[in-house]
């Protein structure tokens, strides 16, 4: 087990559908920054190469360019990759694409979360078929839960129940004009839930939104504890997270044992 956790955020723009030219963009700046500052785990926004995107033409098997670069830069750096793709699977009766969430660890070994909460405005729920199942990641010992964007809207799906995560994730495509209501959520979740809360946006503009980034690394108190760097022009968000402080809080005030049961039908 590792007491302490290196967390770190990419914070970049995006080349509207095109992977290629995404991957080529930030490559040399995350392979940098990891090689100089080593975090443990390295969080990227929502489709992170090609854009929130309904084109199905995008959507990537999973042995696709995105996925295979994370592999790739994950085990060159040591540092596992947190970010989603629009992938096709195949389902019960047809191929389907969903929006998937990868954490790649440096060893090859590989989670994936499918994102349950689709955003109908923009047309993503006929795009993509929604995931059933939430995903807990145990990484150095530390439990890290996955999720996308939309979801943190969803406080019940996010339940952290019997202290079953150390760590929120969310990776986003939100847009400037909603960002307050992001930086609420995010502190929110991570008050309600005992736990570390990170947020990774990205920056830039596609053919619907402009995004002014706003990434945040939320602490159990509600502090926003997060440094910021730069490196090659992209913007880095860095925290080293600790598991004795935040069990020794829980210790003192258990919110969790006061909770209320729940089930969530999906």
């Amino acid at each position: 087990m590792q007491e302490n956790l290196k967390l770190a955020l990419c914070q970049h723009n995006i080349v509207w559908e095109d992977a290629v030219a995404t991957l080529a963009r930030i490559d040399a700046p995350v392979r940098r920054y990891c090689g100089r500052y080593h975090p443990d785990v390295l969080l990227l926004p929502e489709a992170f190469s090609v854009g929130f995107t309904m084109n199905p033409a995008v959507a990537e098997s999973e042995d696709g360019p995105t996925a295979t670069w994370m592999r790739r830069v994950a085990a060159d750096t040591g540092t596992a990759l947190v970010g989603s793709v629009p992938t096709r699977i195949q389902g019960q009766e047809r191929e389907v694409r969903v929006n998937r969430c990868r954490f790649v660890a440096p060893d090859g070994r590989e989670w994936c979360y499918d994102k349950r909460h689709l955003f109908s405005p923009s047309g993503e729920s006929p795009a993509y078929v929604p995931g059933t199942q939430r995903c807990t990641v145990d990484y150095l010992g530390w439990k890290i839960e996955l999720n996308v964007c939309y979801d943190l809207r969803f406080p019940v799906w996010s339940r952290n129940v019997d202290c079953g995560y150390d760590l929120l994730v969310n990776i986003a495509n939100w847009p400037d004009s909603r960002i307050d209501a992001a930086e609420i959520l995010t502190h929110a979740r991570a008050v309600e839930n005992a736990c570390y809360a990170a947020f990774c946006n990205r920056i830039g503009t596609d053919s619907l939104c402009r995004y002014n980034g706003h990434s945040m690394i939320v602490g159990f108190f509600g502090d926003d504890i997060a440094r910021r760097r730069r490196v090659c022009g992209v913007r880095f968000y860095e925290a080293v997270l600790s598991l004795k402080r935040l069990n020794h809080y829980r210790e003192r005030f258990p919110v969790s044992s006061d909770a209320d049961s729940f089930v969530i039908n999906t």
